[in-house]
């Protein structure tokens, strides 16, 4: 494979490196000009109906009330065309505003993203024309008009955002290339040999880091309460209270899609929890 077809083979395999340009600039110069003709042809629009109201033309007087009449029997009347054009316009219209507003919520890429992109491109595609290349490239203003039609980071806890940007990178670049390359086993990872790309799936990160989530907040609970149950002293009860609280706060921010309030209530509820042990005598 090469050119689009190269590069369409690893949009598939990573949508995450689904990034286009969304030409804002020129999709709202396209509203700016529609908006100017039907504008224009609201006008001419109105003065025909004027026209009609004041022909004292049995006919076209009743153009306001009957869409019969306005049609014409043999021939549509010159309102009715005017109207005409001015409904192909509003399609138009309506349909790129709906489409332009689409484009607008679309996230742009995340720069660890947009790095790999550019780097494979340039190493592993070509294309005949300047344009063509500059694509993903040039100016800042290309950057700023870039966007990604799949959110990896959204909608993710921030441990999740953390393994992507942080982890697998590390992991890719120290670990799994070397092991690879001495063991030839690609078991661990999706290589695509044409489009020169690995792959890590998504949904596994998803999954590893869910688990991890759910074994570290049963983890914590479990524990605060085995070490208060075996420390005696009630200065050092407090402060180990005070100690998983925290701990405990920063896990729900870091494994957790929660909001503030969401973790303040969290933490006062563990919290609680915590203080009913610090009377519990040991036997």
């Amino acid at each position: 494979m090469e050119g689009y077809d190269k590069i369409a083979a690893l949009m598939t395999g990573d949508k995450g490196l689904a990034i286009f340009r969304s030409f804002k600039k020129l999709n709202a110069k396209n509203l700016l000009y529609l908006q100017a003709e039907i504008t224009i042809k609201e006008k001419e629009l109105n003065d025909i109906m004027q026209e009609d109201r004041d022909s004292q033309d049995f006919d076209r007087e009743k153009f306001s009330a009957s869409v019969w009449f306005l049609k014409g029997v043999a021939e549509p009347s010159e309102q009715w065309k005017k109207w005409v054009e001015l409904r192909e316009l509003l399609e138009k219209y309506n349909t790129a505003c709906a489409q332009h507003a689409q484009l607008l919520r679309y996230k742009p890429p995340h720069k660890r993203d947009l790095k790999i992109f550019r780097e494979w491109v340039t190493y592993n595609t070509e294309f005949w024309t300047t344009e063509e290349c500059g694509q993903w490239f040039g100016a800042d203003e290309h950057a700023k008009d870039l966007i990604t039609l799949f959110g990896r980071y959204e909608n993710v806890d921030p441990l999740t955002k953390w393994v992507y940007r942080v982890y697998i990178p590390f992991w890719h670049q120290h670990v799994s290339r070397y092991y690879h390359r001495l063991t030839g086993s690609t078991k661990s990872v999706a290589a695509d040999i044409e489009a020169g790309a690995v792959y890590y799936s998504d949904e596994k990160i998803v999954r590893a880091t869910r688990i991890t989530s759910t074994i570290v907040s049963s983890v914590i609970p479990a524990s605060s309460m085995i070490a208060l149950y075996f420390v005696n002293d009630m200065i050092t009860r407090l402060v180990i209270i005070v100690i998983y609280n925290v701990a405990f706060s920063v896990m729900i921010s870091l494994m957790a899609k929660a909001r503030r309030v969401e973790v303040f209530a969290a933490s006062i509820a563990f919290a609680a929890v915590q203080v009913s042990f610090i009377n519990f005598p040991r036997d």
